[in-house]
């Protein structure tokens, strides 16, 4: 699958998703089809259309949407991961809708979210449990996380992405459209506590802003490993720019206050920097930024890392 095939993005201008989304939603692929699975992912898109169309508000919906799974029993289709089939439908759908709704309508999804996390009671009449035999709880997001990854392919670096469209200018404008808006979405998920802050994020502004970049980086990548590592500043640099906009005092606290001297060397990306302190490294950044703000980059990366400065700057 290229990159950009991942999602459908709105229309410039577009205000509200096309009916047929929905319709596109209930016919998702079903884990062995079966009906239970099918008539619940049904309730859920429904539901997520009279929100989506101002018949209910936030906490109607999330309880609508919630109901199948709170109230009916683990499905027994003999797997060891039965409990995870409904809730990875459903996080399917909250996940295509922060994707593909416009970007006005995101705030939305974002007000449903919340409501379902203040859903009370367990899931599956609390027979879902965790690794320990806890209760999974609506306020966990239960294998968001694991879907998420599996839906946006968080892993796939932009190097490798432009590695798909050597001859397609507009495959790989989308493809980079999708990028940012995966990781515009991102960061707000981190920031609102539905997907936790890991080192993917430090790594992911370690790579952007200390790697020397040379002409390679400006190339196609010759294979899958060398475009992992590459830097590619049109992707980078506005991708960074979200993260310090909704998450900067947590990366400050991850880098500067806690420090990144329990990371091993394994963990650190490719072309990291050593530095005595983390205060160093945030300095560090923060000149490096200063620099493609005031140098030769696009527009967009200067006025990213603009933006990167400020956000910065405002909650240290």
């Amino acid at each position: 699958m290229l990159f950009h095939e991942r999602f459908t993005l709105p229309e410039e201008g577009q205000h509200d998703a096309d009916p047929a989304w929905f319709e596109r939603q209930k016919q998702r692929p079903v884990q062995s089809n079966d009906a239970s699975l099918r008539d619940w992912l049904a309730t859920e898109v429904d539901a997520l259309k009279a929100f989506h169309d101002a018949h209910t508000n936030a906490e109607e919906a999330a309880l609508h949407m919630t109901r199948p799974l709170s109230a009916s029993p683990v499905p027994a289709l003999g797997g060891y991961s039965d409990h995870t089939l409904a809730l990875g439908n459903l996080w399917r759908v909250a996940i295509a809708a922060l994707m593909e709704w416009p970007s006005t309508r995101t705030p939305e999804v974002f007000t449903l979210l919340d409501a379902i996390a203040k859903v009370p009671g367990n899931i599956h009449k609390g027979e879902a449990v965790d690794d320990e035999g806890e209760q999974l709880t609506w306020a966990q997001f239960p294998y968001f996380g694991m879907i998420w990854h599996e839906s946006t392919g968080t892993d796939i670096q932009p190097g490798q992405i432009c590695r798909q469209y050597p001859d397609s200018a507009l495959g790989a404008l989308q493809a980079r459209k999708l990028y940012l808006r995966v990781k515009n979405v991102e960061a707000q998920l981190v920031a609102k506590h539905v997907l936790p802050m890991n080192k993917t994020m430090i790594q992911l502004i370690i790579r952007a802003l200390e790697k020397e970049i040379d002409q390679s980086d400006e190339q196609l990548a010759p294979d899958e490993a060398t475009g992992y590592s590459q830097v590619k500043l049109d992707f980078h640099i506005p991708a960074i720019s979200f993260v310090f906009k909704y998450n900067e005092r947590e990366v400050y606290d991850q880098v500067v206050t806690k420090g990144l001297g329990h990371w091993t060397k394994r963990q650190m990306p490719d072309g990291s920097r050593e530095f005595q302190t983390g205060a160093e490294r945030w300095s560090f950044w923060r000149r490096r930024l200063e620099e493609l703000s005031q140098g030769n980059a696009d527009e967009e990366v200067k006025a990213a890392a603009q933006a990167s400065l400020e956000y910065m700057t405002s909650g240290v």
